[in-house]
């Protein structure tokens, strides 16, 4: 070919290209227009139509918006693997929209196998190429600890970067609350005001009404009573209560020794089991039918019964029932309206102490929030024997005022086609991991029986979509503990 052919072959292939580029955006904005059409009569299919003519021919944010197409079921099958494969190819050309939705899709392993390190590495590569949205997901993964150890600093560090207004809402919380930097009302103020969503709106109408400050007198009150100002507990006292439950913790709890009425305090923490959030009074009773072995838990939290059928293993109580749920407010609402959070109890882990000749039951609570479907934020169980005299409560629960997290992290929850398992040995250990449904009949071996070195371990395995719906455990043994967490099986 002579070179003013080539030329103009060039120049004609240009033109042809930027035609086509040209052609698609208008394709994407017709596609955006109809999206956006509350019309009951919108043509799904048109949408696709639109968008996948252009997707084909490799354009980039097409490709993402098919992806999201498949993602939602829009003018097409829901499709999930074919989201991933449009979403990834849109990722690789730079596109920063699909860098963030691929971090998505890698952090429920949604059309793919989950990973919380692929989600990272896409959610910071998202927020260099400028996604506000990827940056505000590092900061929440972080904050929650979700697939990541919880770290409030780190949190700050990537709210900072965003301009979406979550980020912007849960940087101001971070300061009002003081979690990853210095309280600072009238810094998180400022910033709350000039984010004008609903959920800084209200919060900021709860820091007007001082809501911290009343909440921390509530807990002051609840922990130490009126002794708080004239009668402080001494440093020396908790330290003596901490080695004397730590050593007593070695005793085995069996299913006779929890049986019978109780009360106490449900303590609910924030997301780094640090800070003591709220305190519940609560009467539990268990009891136990001596013919078939059933058990049966009956609670009251902020006069809210909850019942279930229980299962008694490792010291653990299962609560089967998935469809009662406890009502509790939320301490900082986004939402003037919707203020309130419903908990379903999943299980209590239970450990017997003795202090000063009164028997106590310590435990934790492990509960799951339907509205995020996420587990909640830790919960602690301090319970006597109903009727018994003393004084002591509140040294216990001063000596439980750090709330370990969980041994093992499940995800997502619920599952369906797999489950991601993640612990940390702290030192070198045999650890053999299975999932196990409460009635027992169903069973899969995550891990057999293998020496494994210090240090933090994630499996993610699929699971048989014939497994049936219903609770179920992983249990994990290192050494010579036991650990478990309970997780519900979806559709």
């Amino acid at each position: 070919m002579k070179p003013n052919n080539i030329l103009v072959y060039f120049m004609c292939f240009s033109f042809a290209t930027l035609q086509a580029q040209d052609a698609c955006e208008e394709n994407i904005l017709k596609a955006k227009v109809l999206l956006k059409n509350p019309s009951p009569f919108t043509e799904q299919a048109d949408i696709f139509n639109l968008v996948e003519s252009c997707a084909l021919q490799g354009h980039a944010e097409a490709e993402n918006y098919l992806g999201m197409l498949y993602l939602n079921g829009i003018g097409i099958e829901k499709d999930a693997e074919q989201a991933f494969l449009h979403m990834s190819n849109a990722a690789s050309k730079g596109y920063d929209n699909a860098q963030y939705n691929l971090g998505r899709l890698y952090k429920y392993g949604t059309g793919c196998k989950l990973d919380f390190q692929k989600a990272m590495d896409w959610f910071e590569t998202a927020t260099a190429n400028g996604n506000q949205r990827a940056a505000y997901s590092l900061g929440y993964m972080y904050y929650k600890g979700y697939g990541v150890p919880q770290d409030y600093t780190k949190a700050v560090y990537w709210f900072e970067r965003s301009d979406d207004p979550m980020a912007k809402h849960f940087l101001g919380l971070c300061y009002y609350l003081g979690y990853g930097v210095a309280a600072n009302e009238d810094k998180a103020l400022e910033i709350l005001l000039n984010n004008p969503i609903i959920n800084s709106q209200t919060l900021v109408s709860y820091i007007e009404k001082e809501q911290k400050e009343n909440i921390e007198t509530k807990v002051a009150a609840d922990l130490i009573g009126t002794t708080v100002a004239s009668n402080p507990i001494a440093a020396d006292v908790v330290t003596e209560i901490k080695h004397e439950l730590k050593y007593m913790s070695d005793e085995a709890l069996e299913l006779k020794d929890i049986k019978g009425s109780w009360t106490g305090k449900v303590i609910q923490y924030d997301w780094s089991g640090k800070h003591i959030q709220r305190i519940m009074p609560v009467v539990i009773n268990i009891t136990v039918d001596d013919t078939t072995g059933a058990v049966q838990f009956v609670s009251t939290i902020e006069d809210q019964e909850y019942s279930s059928k229980a299962i008694w293993e490792d010291e653990t109580l299962y609560l089967e029932n998935l469809t009662e749920t406890i009502t509790l407010n939320e301490l900082y609402p986004s939402h003037p309206i919707d203020q309130t959070l419903n908990y379903n109890l999943f299980s209590t882990s239970l450990q017997k102490y003795t202090h000063q000749g009164v028997n106590y039951i310590i435990g934790h609570l492990d509960s799951y929030i339907p509205k995020w479907t996420e587990y909640g934020a830790p919960m602690g169980l301090v319970l006597k024997p109903e009727g018994t005299q003393s004084n002591l409560d509140e040294e216990v629960l001063m000596a439980l005022a750090t709330q370990e997290d969980h041994f093992i992290k499940l995800y997502p929850v619920p599952f369906n086609d797999q489950i991601t398992v993640q612990y940390q040995l702290e030192t070198a250990s045999n650890v053999y991991v299975e999932l196990i449904s409460l009635n027992g009949n169903n069973k899969i071996v995550i891990h057999p029986t293998i020496s494994q070195h210090a240090g933090d371990h994630t499996y993610t395995i699929p699971v048989d979509n014939t497994l049936p719906v219903g609770l179920y455990v992983v249990r994990l043994i290192a050494g010579n503990q036991i650990y478990t967490r309970m997780i519900i099986k979806n559709n």
